[in-house]
């Protein structure tokens, strides 16, 4: 399926809105195609520690993963500002991923 950015808009919101964190960022896998690969959102573990949604994504999706559009969602559905923290900026670079920043 071929990421077209409306339609991929309207995804991110809901799989956002389905997030019972107090963060929802939502993280979508394209490959070298342009078609989605997955999309994840973060998810808590353990009490204080959660899975970042670039972090899913990269291990769910090693090899055919070439860009990651990462997206962080208010409670209105609206998007906010976000910044890859500095341990998933390393994964994402050592795997040679490109990323985009949706706000």
């Amino acid at each position: 399926m071929k990421s077209h950015r409306s339609h991929l808009l309207e995804r991110i919101i809901k799989a956002g809105l389905r997030v019972k964190l107090r963060q929802r960022v939502v993280c979508v896998g394209i490959d070298d195609r342009g078609r989605i690969i997955d999309i994840t959102t973060n998810q808590s573990y353990m009490p204080r520690r959660g899975r970042h949604a670039e972090e899913r994504m990269i291990f769910r999706n090693p090899r055919s993963l070439s860009t990651i559009i990462l997206a962080r969602i208010s409670k209105l559905g609206k998007l906010m500002p976000i910044e890859c923290c500095d341990t998933c900026a390393k994964l994402i670079k050592k795997r040679g991923i490109k990323i985009e920043v949706w706000e």
